[in-house]
């Protein structure tokens, strides 16, 4: 396959600079507001969750810099790239009234995270599939591709290929590529980098894909590859950061910000990096007591000194002049906070399909509402949103509800728990929660 002679770069805009696009950004809104039969869920009002609601929430969050990449502009991780018809399809879902969560106002889901590999060589401390990694697929090719046309019925803006390492079931990540509707939601693969090289990343952005997430949990190649559990992963995040870049693949990085990362002092040093690989975006995945770190909740969960420390440095880097050229931060920790939007699990913004076929509300969270090799994806789906139908206003489900997921456990080998094991704990946090809209 012959390599593209154009060189890809991601542009930050903040400050200053973003001003000329936000207002061509909204003056392109007006297509919206004017074909209300086509667009019916584009509302302005703030007091019903509309798009002025949303931009005050953005404003609240500091959600200042977005990044510009192939004649495209990217946002945030959870919205398709602009100007895009999957774009003009979340928009007529109500995916821009991210306040309406939970309402009849925004029934698109931000993004569907898929378990597509139980394969994987690294052994990452991490990793919320540990339990279920294996050298067996479990779900067929027809499985996804039939689940991810109901999701896209349903309404989802951003569709992750996942896994274990679903490079390691590369054949299979091209078909369901190609037979995607690209039209309705944008794809993007969650990997380590193994296997990537340039001829497969230009294959898979010929094949549709729109974004890749590398993960890549510290500059120090050494202490990243002990946490990833495999020599050489630094290097291969790094050369497939490069590999998806070239290939005109919109790139961003996952990262575990660990205790000892936080109290390090490299984080700075850990952004220039991502700078000088013109990385687009930066996730931080603070870490929870689920997959590899089950049962470590004090070892591994940031005490309030360190997530204000991540809060301050996610202000700093989206808002200073000072960090104006480094890649834009998304921090959903601190998005889901309960003085802000609140967890938004189960479809509210995000859920999970493990690799055993599990529809789960989060990657952190192993309750099970049915699985897709037994049930229907749309009844699944209903039953879940009947337990959780609004964001959370309280701490993080996944920390919370980990007591009673481990009592479950000492009575079962079953490391997913059903919902209706632990349903009455579910009815609880929300009890003490009257809705708000």
């Amino acid at each position: 396959m012959k390599k593209p002679n154009k060189t890809y770069r991601s542009e930050y805009f903040s400050c200053r600079k973003a001003i000329p696009v936000m207002l061509v950004f909204r003056l392109a809104l007006l297509k919206y507001l004017f074909q209300k039969v086509k667009y019916p869920l584009f509302i302005l009002s703030r007091r019903r969750g509309g798009i002025l609601s949303t931009y005050r929430m953005q404003k609240k969050l500091k959600m200042n810099k977005f990044v510009r990449f192939n004649r495209h502009y990217y946002f945030s991780l959870t919205v398709p790239h602009w100007p895009s018809k999957a774009f003009d399809n979340m928009v007529a879902g109500g995916g821009l009234n991210i306040t309406a969560a939970g309402t009849p106002a925004k029934k698109q889901i931000d993004t569907v995270i898929l378990g597509f590999s139980r394969k994987c060589s690294y052994k990452c401390g991490h990793c919320y599939e540990h339990f279920n990694l294996g050298e067996t697929e479990i779900i067929p090719v027809s499985v996804w591709r039939k689940v991810i046309s109901q999701l896209q019925d349903s309404g989802v803006s951003i569709t992750v290929l996942s896994g274990g390492e679903p490079m390691m079931r590369y054949d299979d990540l091209i078909e369901i590529l190609m037979s995607a509707d690209h039209s309705r939601s944008d794809f993007h693969i969650h990997t380590s980098g193994y296997g990537v090289t340039g001829e497969k990343a230009r294959a898979l952005k010929m094949a549709g894909l729109h974004a890749a997430g590398i993960g890549l949990d510290d500059c120090d190649p050494e202490r990243n590859d002990t946490l990833r559990g495999f020599q050489g992963a630094y290097k291969q995040a790094v050369d497939a950061l490069g590999c998806f870049r070239e290939a005109g693949v919109f790139t961003y990085v996952n990262m575990c910000p660990t205790k000892e990362f936080i109290n390090s002092g490299r984080l700075i040093q850990y952004m220039e990096l991502l700078r000088k690989l013109n990385v687009g975006m930066v996730r931080w995945l603070e870490p929870r007591p689920c997959g590899g770190f089950s049962g470590k909740d004090s070892e591994v969960i940031p005490d309030e000194r360190e997530k204000s420390f991540l809060r301050e440095s996610y202000l700093r880097f989206n808002s200073s002049a000072q960090y104006a050229d480094y890649p834009s931060v998304s921090y959903e920790a601190f998005y889901e906070d309960p003085e802000n939007i609140g967890c938004m699990m189960a479809g509210n913004s995000q859920l999970y399909i493990d690799s055993l076929g599990n529809v789960q509300p989060c990657v952190f969270l192993p309750v099970s509402f049915g699985n897709i090799l037994t049930g229907n994806f749309a009844d699944i789906y209903a039953k879940m949103k009947l337990a959780v139908p609004r964001p959370l206003k309280d701490i993080c489900p996944a920390i919370m509800l980990d007591p009673a997921i481990k009592r479950r456990r000492d009575i079962s080998d079953d490391i997913t728990i059903s919902f209706e094991e632990i349903s009455e704990e579910f009815e609880v946090m929300y009890r003490k929660q009257p809705a708000t809209h």
